[in-house]
């Protein structure tokens, strides 16, 4: 098939993973420089072409709908050139063209076109890989003008020489970013941010060796005894999905109220979840309309939630959510860094600037990184004791004792050794961990 390489051997490279999207199969295939995502749609003989064509102009002329052609023209084929007539008209008129599997397919984090060439693609069941190349090829930098504008129209947008960068949400929460050539860029491009349909759990990370059962548990029991987090990293460490993971680990008669710029966390099988998302201004420069994440996190704590998490912090509304952390709610947030001092230096400068009597509030710092591999792993965790960075855990080396943990079980177990207590719900929150982890797909070693 055209677009997939060949190994030294002469064969089209080992599949590792083969899965179904409508009526599309998907191939991820081992070749000599990584991974190729491989689509296999039907295949259309000459005859259906011919009645494709017939299709487009009536419904160009006409406007019939889609159900109506494919009901008129199906009688002209056999059942199976009606299955590949069905497909092209379907995806042509109502989808996304050559994009149509990468925007309907849930295994695709993101994936993106920045010139006229093949589709590249991060995979969920193989975030390690990064971009990988796909067999679809954009031909020319006409075709991808056309498929930007299409994919922006279709989820309900609007990108024109006047207005050549955009980017809008689709009705699935998929983030769509648009440039148009010829005012800001050489070529046109397509980025799409795709929702995560199915969000990372604890037991899914265990599975793909981000951390261990044991650490898992540590910020499950942190979570849920109303701890304030934040985990920080860079981009694409995973900071969000970890995120995701412990929130989605919480009691269901918890309740969590999100708040984001951009949709990304995904608590759907959460029953207490409410998500708020900020909007941005609907006219350039100004701030009439604007909801920013501030007034968010403010409006959040009249909900009165169990915890309360800010999908990322960058400014003064990091303030609001220490707020929330002193009157008793949990909080948890993600912040673009990747070492302790930086951090502190962040949150104690413009446009944060947290008093050293905040930033006592927040309780525990995970790093998480990008190893050389592409495996995203836990790399340091931290306990603030009065204003002092601890260091409890790094990998190689056993969770030292959490004081902050040890003094919220005293109030709850009271007269107990509150360190036995401690162990026990280690042990007992791992355990479930490892025995969901069993479960678990594995991703592409």
């Amino acid at each position: 098939m055209s677009g997939v390489e060949k190994t030294e051997e002469g064969g089209e490279g080992r599949v590792v993973v083969e899965y179904m999207v409508g009526d599309a199969v998907i191939r991820l295939r081992q070749i000599k420089d990584g991974l190729l995502y491989e689509v296999e749609e039907p295949e259309p003989d000459e005859r259906v072409k011919k009645v494709l064509d017939e299709a487009f102009k009536e419904y160009v002329k006409k406007g019939v709908d889609v159900e109506k052609l494919i009901e008129k023209f199906s009688k002209k084929l056999s059942d199976e050139e009606g299955y590949a007539f069905r497909y092209y008209l379907t995806r042509e008129l109502k989808g996304f063209s050559k994009l149509h599997v990468f925007m309907l397919d849930e295994n695709i984090e993101d994936f993106t076109i920045t010139m006229p060439g093949p589709v590249r693609l991060i995979h969920r069941l193989a975030p390690h890989y990064e971009w990988i190349n796909s067999n679809v090829v954009i031909e020319s930098d006409e075709e991808l003008d056309r498929l930007v504008r299409l994919v922006i129209e279709r989820s309900g947008g609007s990108i024109t020489p006047a207005n050549p960068v955009v980017e809008i949400l689709t009705p699935n929460f998929d983030r769509v970013a648009g440039v148009l050539r010829g005012e800001v860029s050489l070529h046109s491009s397509l980025t799409v941010r795709k929702f995560p349909r199915k969000p990372y759990t604890l037991p899914r990370l265990i599975r793909m060796g981000t951390l261990s059962s044991e650490i898992a548990a540590f910020l499950w029991l942190a979570a849920e005894l109303k701890s304030n987090l934040i985990i920080a990293g860079l981009t694409g460490s995973g900071k969000t999905s970890l995120l995701n993971a412990i929130l989605l680990q919480l009691p269901k008669n918890f309740k969590i109220v999100t708040i984001e710029e951009h949709p990304e966390i995904n608590l759907r099988d959460h029953p207490g979840w409410m998500p708020l998302y900020a909007r941005l201004p609907t006219t350039p420069g100004s701030k009439e309309t604007e909801i920013p994440l501030t007034q968010l996190v403010k409006a959040a704590l009249r909900h009165r939630p169990t915890v309360l998490a800010v999908g990322e912090a960058r400014a003064e509304e990091i303030q609001d959510m220490v707020t929330a952390a002193a009157i008793g709610h949990g909080t948890a947030t993600t912040l673009h860094t990747d070492n302790l001092d930086h951090m502190v230096g962040r949150l104690m400068s413009h446009p944060m600037n947290l008093r050293a009597d905040q930033l006592a509030l927040i309780d525990y710092v995970v790093f998480i990184a990008r190893r050389p591999d592409g495996r995203r792993q836990i790399t340091a965790i931290y306990e603030n004791r009065g204003g002092k960075w601890e260091g409890i855990y790094e990998p190689g080396k056993e969770l030292k004792t959490p004081i902050k943990i040890l003094r919220k079980l005293a109030l709850i177990h009271k007269g107990l050794e509150v360190e036995e207590v401690f162990e026990f719900e280690l042990r007992r929150r791992a355990e479930i961990l490892r025995s969901q982890a069993r479960a678990e797909v594995v991703a592409v070693a």
